[in-house]
């Protein structure tokens, strides 16, 4: 093995990583852009519950009003309209809200305002 084949094993495994990366990147970059596209403005999903292999249990939030909602592969039926309307689940923390939540307790710790 002479260096010229250790080079190129080098360059296409590196060739390799460079293109995992860049997919990696590319699908977070098109979820955010299509994400906020996926949901509606008025209904939101507030939970799912996979039933079976093709059939759900959704609780749906329309405006403020909560539906129970069976969907399978050929059907959809409001099952029921809730009385009490669920939370919707937390965001999740982002870095940054973490960082700024950790600095925040390290000046309290530290008497600093």
């Amino acid at each position: 093995m002479n260096i010229g084949e250790i080079i190129s094993m080098f360059l296409t495994l590196a060739g390799t990583v460079c293109i995992i990366l860049l997919t990696y990147y590319a699908s977070k970059w098109y979820a955010r852009k299509i994400g906020p596209l996926a949901g509606g403005r008025h209904i939101k999903v507030v939970d799912r519950l996979g039933v079976s292999k093709t059939g759900s249990i959704l609780i749906i939030d329309v405006e403020g009003t909560q539906y129970m909602v069976g969907v399978s592969d050929g059907n959809i039926q409001i099952m029921k309209e809730l009385e009490e309307n669920l939370p919707f689940p937390m965001e999740k923390e982002t870095a940054k809200d973490n960082l700024k939540s950790l600095l925040g307790m390290y000046k309290k710790w530290r008497g600093v305002d």
